[in-house]
């Protein structure tokens, strides 16, 4: 028992050594002391070497001496850096050049390393999550070369994330510094998407007109429909002006270009870029990276100064470890602690955070070079004082500026340190401002209601689902002002289940109220939340979106009703079938008479020649029995009159003796292909009743053949097409149309009575429709299957609108998600039982009724009467004969 006990003991020690723990199999900071990996390469330092390591030394020791008391650390040298990183080291620190810097940072990288690098200049920078790289900024001839590592710092942190670019740069520059700068916004690395980049060269005049001719050859030049819209520009203050005017000339400047002018020529004392300020307008998306030097005696970076600063923040952080480390470590077991302490992974990133916030903003080893960024908060500044006068009617003299915003600095100790966005508002849309749009009630697009407090206010509609869409997606805020119009129908709302209104559903959109379009002519609003029909005329003073709806015209009939059904037994065939028929009937009589009349068989065998087929009367009602599946008394006894009566019937006897001449025969192709074909379509008669041919179409329509008027609403889109066409069609549409303002009851009981037919959108009539079918509970109208003249219906904007191709492109996303089909959708009458009638021609299925068989009625009736007819002169005409038979009878004796 005991053996079995200690094996179990064994085991469940080795999981709590192994399963539980934590620490990736490393020392803590309590136990062992942290070790770093000092490389600096002798080939790259060359002369330097010697002085470097001297003074690496000495700030180890003075910085751990003074500022590492709760711990110690292991320092390793290294003159070259293919070394084995493997060990237990918790950091390192290499001084090399680009490629060897990379090369340890990958190696170091894999162990969960601090990586600390001192680099070449144009170096693209080790990812920050994994180091911390500083590049050397070495002046030459008294002239800063940074300008290229400042764009690959950019490009590295992401403060400008394109694919694609167009770069403008200054003649007048170092061509060494353009192609260098072009190798920086080229070169990618495992976090850097590479750039492509399309490169135009303005050309350096000494006269300000040659100058402003050149940039604008070169702007011109560029198409941005293929090569994007995202402007870097590398150039002098002076260009940059011209630049900026000529490209708002040139309409290129808009809210889905982004340009970034990046200035070298501003220096601490000399950086005033205000006079850009006048040419930025609403929706520019600008952005500036300019120069502040300084001018020292010496503003070289001493590569000690980095390295010292390097290891202070170093040991700061692994201090502020170990110090959080002892304080939890006191107060649990060691057990515990194994499996709560961090990773060496977690370490490594909490030491990084420690660090950077040790060194942000505090580059004492660069006396000179820093850059500033600066961006333009552009989007909605003119819409925000103008909501203001909006709401408070007091029309403001004073003009809102548009303002730069201080989004970060460059140095080559931090790299870019970013407080906002380089374009913010490709990233924050209107960043959270609060606007005022303009509305009016117009179902459905928008529908005004009293809100809880007893004000007016646009409660829901399609306009409303997209505005709220358009401020989830653009981030802004918003308030509704209800125009003063159509305000009487305003709380007179009929709605079905569905929240459907009818009540002034047919509101006008040709017309937008006057009060709102001044707002729109005025630019005071950036939009008007209205549904509004894009027409020439209204484009004219603004403009228009993309459409959120097409709305279609059609008329409006009388439900078609079902036609007499008295004379039904003679609807499978047409006209002309019956007469083929009968004459059949009347022409096979006298073909069967004849045959048998002149047959040589019946005298050959001394047959009668007086009675059965032998007689034309007979021959007929034989033929007629056949056809009404009777058969007949009489048979052919002569071959030639069986053939022809094969090729009117082919049947079998019945089951009478032979010799009593009374067989029957069952019905023949012939008479079969007819009888069948007729009883097929009657049943389908009977079961679809056939009803009035209605009128589905204008060409239908015009042609009137039915005498009916029609009338189209005033003032739509329609009205003014059919003024100005010149189709004959539309012409005469025209010519006999009346035009009405609304659908009154005497109109609507005018076209249940079929006599008239309403021209309207399609949506509209539906709403007419639901609204009679809820006071009748009947289906008594049908739409016609014609749909003509497209109008759309968009959101209105300001004629010169920088927004438009913004708001387009996020209403046609919602288009494609399919959300404006699904809020329209909403606003529809609900299904009822008029809506299975999808056309206006169908019908339900039918039960055979006496309406369905009063033509059987009839028939018997005049059958029974002609056949009583028949008797009353058969028994006339035999009271003739006797009488006359009389008359004539000699006398006798």
């Amino acid at each position: 028992m005991l053996p079995k006990l200690e094996w179990l003991l064994a085991v469940v020690l080795m999981m709590c050594k192994l399963g539980p723990s934590r620490g990736d199999d490393f020392p803590s900071l309590i136990s062992a002391n942290a070790s770093i990996a000092v490389i600096l390469d002798r080939e790259y330092l060359d002369n330097q070497y010697d002085e470097i390591l001297e003074g690496t030394k000495k700030l180890f020791e003075r910085i751990l001496r003074d500022n590492f008391r709760n711990g110690g650390m292991i320092i390793k040298y290294f003159s070259w850096t293919s070394i084995n990183l493997k060990r237990d080291f918790t950091a390192v620190l290499s001084i090399s050049n680009c490629d060897n810097t990379w090369d340890v940072y990958k190696n170091a990288a894999k162990e969960n390393l601090v990586i600390m690098s001192i680099t070449d200049s144009d170096c693209l920078r080790l990812p920050l999550n994994n180091a911390i790289m500083i590049p050397k900024s070495i002046p030459s001839t008294g002239t800063f070369e940074e300008l290229p590592q400042v764009i690959m710092d950019m490009k590295a942190m992401k403060a400008i994330d394109w694919t694609s670019g167009i770069l403008l740069y200054d003649d007048s520059f170092d061509r060494d510094i353009i192609a260098r700068s072009i190798v920086a916004l080229s070169k990618e690395s495992e976090d850097v998407k590479p750039l492509s980049l399309s490169l135009f060269r303005i050309e350096a005049h000494t006269h300000m007109w040659e100058k402003r001719k050149a940039i604008r050859k070169v702007l011109l030049n560029i198409s941005t429909k293929h090569i994007g819209k995202n402007f870097i520009a590398i150039i002098t203050t002076q260009t940059m002006e011209l630049v900026m005017e000529i490209a708002k000339e040139l309409r290129m400047v808009n809210p889905l270009a982004q340009w970034l002018y990046v200035i070298s020529d501003t220096t601490a004392e000399r950086n005033n870029i205000s006079a850009a300020h006048s040419i930025i307008s609403e929706g520019d998306n600008i952005a500036f990276v300019y120069n502040l030097r300084r001018n020292a005696q010496s503003c070289e970076s001493h590569i000690l100064c980095y390295v010292e600063n390097l290891i202070m923040s170093l040991v700061h952080g692994l201090s502020k470890l170990i110090r959080e480390e002892k304080a939890v470590y006191g107060q649990i077991a060691d057990e515990e602690w194994e499996v709560i302490r961090m990773t060496k992974a977690e370490r490594k990133d909490e030491i990084l955070k420690i660090m950077r916030a040790d060194m942000i903003g505090k580059d004492t080893c660069n006396e000179c070079t820093m850059w500033k960024v600066e961006a333009g908060e552009t989007w909605g500044y003119t819409y925000q004082s103008a909501a203001d006068e909006l709401m408070s009617g007091v029309v403001s003299t004073h003009k809102r500026q548009v303002s730069l915003l201080d989004v970060g600095y460059w140095t080559p100790q931090d790299g870019f340190i970013m407080q906002d966005f380089m374009f913010p508002h490709v990233v924050d849309g209107f960043r959270g401002i609060h606007l005022n749009f303009y509305s009016y009630h117009n179902p459905p697009w928008q529908f005004v209601a009293y809100n809880e407090s007893g004000h007016l206010s646009l409660s829901h509609g399609v306009v409303m689902d997209i505005l709220n869409e358009l401020s989830r997606k653009l981030n802004f805020t918003y308030t509704i002002l209800i125009a003063q119009t159509n305000l009487e129908y305003v709380g007179n709302i009929t709605d079905d289940a569905n929240n459907t209104v009818f009540k002034d559903a047919h509101a006008m959109t040709t017309d937008i109220p006057s009060e709102i379009l001044r707002s729109l002519m005025d630019n005071k609003i950036l939009l008007a939340a209205v549904g509004a029909t894009v027409s020439p005329k209204q484009k004219k003073f603004v403009n228009f979106t993309t459409p959120i709806s097409i709305q279609t015209y059609s008329f409006i009939v009388s439900r078609p009703k079902e036609l007499s059904r008295i004379f039904l037994f003679l609807s499978p065939f047409n006209f002309d079938t019956w007469l083929c028929i009968a004459a059949t009937v009347f022409l096979m009589a006298p073909c069967l008479y004849v045959i048998n009349r002149v047959s040589p068989f019946y005298d050959h065998h001394q047959r009668s020649s007086t009675i059965g087929l032998r007689k034309l009367n007979n021959c007929f009602w034989y033929i007629y029995g056949a056809l009404l599946q009777q058969g007949g008394l009489y048979l052919p006894y002569a071959d030639s009159g069986r053939i022809i009566i094969g090729t009117w019937w082919l049947g079998k006897k019945s089951s009478f003796p032979a010799n009593t001449m009374l067989s029957t025969f069952s019905p023949t192709p012939v008479v079969l292909v007819i009888v069948t074909t007729y009883c097929g379509n009657l049943v389908a008669f009977l079961t679809f009743p056939k009803i009035a041919i209605p009128i589905t179409t204008i060409n239908q329509l015009i042609r009137n053949e039915q005498g009916v008027s029609w009338s189209i609403r005033r003032g739509t889109l329609l009205e003014q097409f059919l003024q100005e066409t010149d189709d004959p069609k539309y012409v005469k549409l025209h010519k006999q149309a009346k035009y009405v303002s609304e659908e009154s009851t005497k109109m609507v009981d005018t076209i249940r009575s079929g006599h008239h037919v309403h021209i309207d959108w399609r949506t509209n009539l539906k709403y007419l429709m639901k609204k009679e079918f809820l006071k009748s509970d009947r289906c008594d109208f049908a739409l016609s299957l014609d749909e003509f003249l497209d109008e759309q219906i968009a959101l209105a904007m300001p004629k010169n609108s920088p927004y438009l191709e913004v708001i387009n492109a996020e209403i046609t996303k919602m288009h494609q998600f399919g959300f404006i089909h699904r809020w329209l959708g909403s606003y529809m009458p609900s299904e009822d039982k008029c809506s299975n009638a999808r056309k206006s021609t169908e019908v339900e299925n039918h039960t055979v009724n006496n309406d369905d068989m009063a033509g059987s009625y009839y028939v018997l009736l005049i059958g029974f009467s002609m056949g009583l007819f028949m008797f009353l002169v058969e028994y006339a005409w035999r009271w003739y004969t006797k009488s006359k038979e009389q008359s004539l009878q000699p006398y006798t004796e």
